[in-house]
């Protein structure tokens, strides 16, 4: 596929059997994005056919151990690969010191280029070198903590043939100039490219990681293609969910219909559900657009 998602770990806190910890792979042209890193990212990737070394960036939502504790043996690993590029490494305040004291307790620095980089505020937004556009946003979760919208580059712009022949236009090498954002002349006629040019819509991909009910969410989920919530708990433990910053399913499917997106992926589940059933019919009875993540699955967002 040439734009996706892979999902590495879907658990909250507690891996199970079937769920990793939280961890997902954002894949465009075999460059790769991981979102989060919990232990047994290494083990995952290897799992599911993912090289580290093709990963261009790590985007950390926040500090807790099942988000960052598989992030030092993974750089380990790129150095034991030979990885030479550089990587990007980026998350909430704190990064940098964990991953500084974790290389001195054990004596190990990376002998590839690391650029730690960590979030101020309301964040930013940033372009990979593979093109993808990464805006950083906060959500509501306990201590510093952002969630990611990543959108593919732009794509060059569909011709309209109907259009087109109107105007007299043929496919050629006039059409290939209108393409390059030129103007032409046709019959005596001045064609302009937004005659005939049509815009060509971007995958976006949301990623919360932890956050409860945030305002700042929908705002940046607004239009998305998918967004990947939290669903940690059913709503009978709405309190519960709140208290600690987490999202109910039914919270992820509201948050999901006021952005109005396209599809809802729920994720990060209490190991108190040995299955993700009851969190996808929740959300579905608000969102029916809602699948569920499962470890090991990969959504085609672009053949």
């Amino acid at each position: 596929m040439e734009t996706g998602l892979v999902f590495l770990g879907t658990s909250a806190a507690v891996a199970t059997r079937e769920r990793g910890l939280p961890g997902l792979v954002f894949l465009h042209r075999g460059r790769l994005v991981l979102l989060d890193a919990g232990e047994g990212t290494q083990l995952a990737l290897a799992r599911y056919g993912l090289s580290p070394l093709r990963i261009e960036a790590i985007l950390v939502t926040h500090m807790h151990g099942d988000h960052v504790l598989g992030l030092p043996g993974l750089l380990q690993t790129m150095a034991m690969m030979d990885r030479g590029s550089p990587l990007l490494v980026a998350g909430p305040r704190g990064l940098h010191r964990f991953l500084a004291e974790t290389a001195k307790a054990t004596g190990w620095l990376p002998p590839y280029p690391v650029y730690i980089v960590e979030h101020r505020g309301d964040g930013g937004r940033f372009r990979l070198p593979s093109g993808v556009e990464v805006t950083v946003f906060p959500v509501c979760h306990r201590g510093p903590a952002y969630g990611y919208r990543l959108e593919e580059p732009p794509r060059k712009p569909r011709v309209d043939m109907e259009a087109a022949r109107r105007l007299g236009l043929r496919p050629g090498p006039l059409l290939g100039r209108l393409q390059r954002g030129e103007t032409v002349e046709v019959g005596g006629r001045i064609v302009e490219p937004w005659m005939v040019l049509r815009p060509q819509p971007r995958v976006s991909v949301v990623y919360t990681g932890d956050t409860g009910p945030c305002p700042g969410v929908v705002e940046a989920a607004r239009g998305a293609t998918v967004l990947v919530h939290e669903a940690t708990f059913t709503s009978d433990m709405e309190e519960e969910a709140h208290a600690e910053g987490h999202s109910t399913a039914r919270d992820a499917a509201l948050a999901a219909r006021e952005a109005g997106v396209e599809l809802l992926v729920l994720t990060h589940y209490s190991a108190r559900y040995e299955d993700p059933g009851p969190l996808l019919r929740e959300a579905r009875r608000f969102f029916p657009r809602t699948v569920a993540a499962v470890d090991g699955a990969r959504l085609v967002l672009r053949l």
